[in-house]
């Protein structure tokens, strides 16, 4: 087993894994066919391939008014500071913190929505964070979303946020838990990844592969307690969103073939390849190898079917050393950073790891990382891996009462360098 010295001399202990959340999809939309249960691996390999883009965005192009991030009302504060050190299963070395933030009260204890992905950029001189949530329990309904945090220090509005409803243009049949008018409808996926490139999101879509939002098009709609029950636009030309301000609707979407389930996405370091990674759990699932996947990207953002890349990352806290609980993916050059959860054994109440995987080595260099860690996002103008915790109270199965979610972010060096002993 590999064993990294952190720089105050403590020595982690390391061992293996299964907790986390299940990476599947809730009712796929007839026309992008996705399976509802977890896929198992395939006894022969097939070739990964990427379908052509497909525009969704008819449904948006006429009888709608567009906004950008910097035009939306951001309407709840976050706590910055030092706050995040106090949710549990926070694990990182004092000296590794460069930034953290909670979400407000409402957000961070609710029990029907839970943060995912990760993502970031700057516009008109400020920056943003992007996170997606997927919602659950009597919620489920609603979909998934995005939250727009402001984090420029200097900004008027700094940390605060809005959450946006995302939106797809099929209408779902049979719906008996709100009220569904036209045009569009919630995008009932699990969001666990998001990417930032060029004004638009990525989000990796479990069995389907990417889905495409245009950050310029965010819609403005009626709010109310009237409307908390009701999405899409009624004959007199009212929008609903379940009392959301803003929805982003969906402009396109690629097929990935062969290489789900997606569990989260990242853009690499050099903005050449969109990265996906496998979320299985290494417990259920200790003979399936998990892999991630580099994808050519043009420079609109389209998936190219050629020049693919695939690794397969070893980890010897797992069974049969292969890399499973991958909640996060990074890369930079030849080396992947992944964020895992999964390890029976707690390093300071945690049994999540950040490995980083050279590619063709024999196993991960591993450090500790915090309960119930989501996916990853590098910023590099400041040297930032960013990341977020996802569980709320009674929720994960060590906190608890306890609050562990947050966002946070960590001097990226000290992850790029480190010296192994062992």
């Amino acid at each position: 087993m590999m064993i990294q010295r952190q720089t105050l001399g403590l020595i982690i202990t390391l061992a293996v894994a299964s907790v986390g959340c299940q990476k599947n999809e809730i009712a796929p939309t007839s026309t992008e066919t996705e399976t509802a249960s977890k896929l198992k691996a395939s006894t022969t390999a097939a070739a990964v391939s990427v379908n052509n883009y497909v525009n969704t965005s008819t449904y948006i192009n006429s009888g709608f008014s567009f906004l950008n991030p910097s035009q939306v009302n951001k309407n709840r504060q976050a706590i910055g500071g030092s706050a995040y050190t106090e949710v549990y299963g926070f694990n990182i070395p004092e000296e590794n913190r460069v930034r953290g933030i909670r979400w407000n009260s409402d957000d961070e204890t609710t029990a029907i929505w839970r943060p995912q992905g990760i993502a970031g950029f700057t516009k008109d001189g400020v920056r943003y964070l992007l996170v997606s949530w997927y919602a659950r329990n009597n919620a489920e309904h609603k979909g998934s979303r995005i939250t727009l945090i402001d984090i420029s220090p200097s900004s008027s509005t700094y940390l605060t946020y809005r959450h946006i409803l995302l939106v797809q243009p099929d209408i779902p049949s049979g719906t008996t838990s709100h009220t569904q008018y036209g045009t569009y409808a919630p995008l009932k996926v699990h969001a666990g990844g998001i990417a930032y490139f060029k004004g638009k999101i990525y989000l990796s879509s479990t069995n389907l592969g990417v889905r495409v939002f245009d950050l310029d098009k965010i819609i403005e709609v009626s709010t109310g307690d009237d409307t908390s029950e009701k999405c899409g636009k009624d004959a007199n030309g009212n929008l609903y969103a379940f009392n959301y301000r803003y929805i982003l609707p969906q402009i396109g979407y690629q097929k990935i073939n062969n290489a789900s389930p997606f569990s989260t996405i990242q853009v690499n370091d050099e903005g050449t390849q969109f990265w996906t990674g496998q979320y299985y759990a290494g417990s259920a699932d200790a003979a399936i190898v998990p892999q991630v996947f580099g994808f050519p990207i043009d420079t609109d953002g389209k998936l190219q079917n050629s020049g693919i890349v695939t690794v397969t990352p070893k980890n010897s806290l797992f069974t049969d050393n292969h890399a499973h609980g991958i909640q996060g993916v990074f890369r930079k050059g030849n080396r992947t950073w992944l964020s895992c959860t999964g390890s029976p054994s707690n390093s300071y109440g945690s049994n999540a790891r950040l490995a980083r995987y050279s590619d063709g080595a024999d196993d991960t260099v591993r450090y500790r990382w915090p309960y119930g860690a989501e996916s990853l996002y590098y910023e590099a103008t400041y040297g930032y891996l960013w990341s977020l915790t996802e569980f709320e109270p009674n929720a994960g199965a060590q906190n608890g009462s306890q609050v562990n979610r947050c966002i946070f972010a960590v001097d990226f060096s000290k992850y790029e360098w480190s010296i192994l002993t062992g």
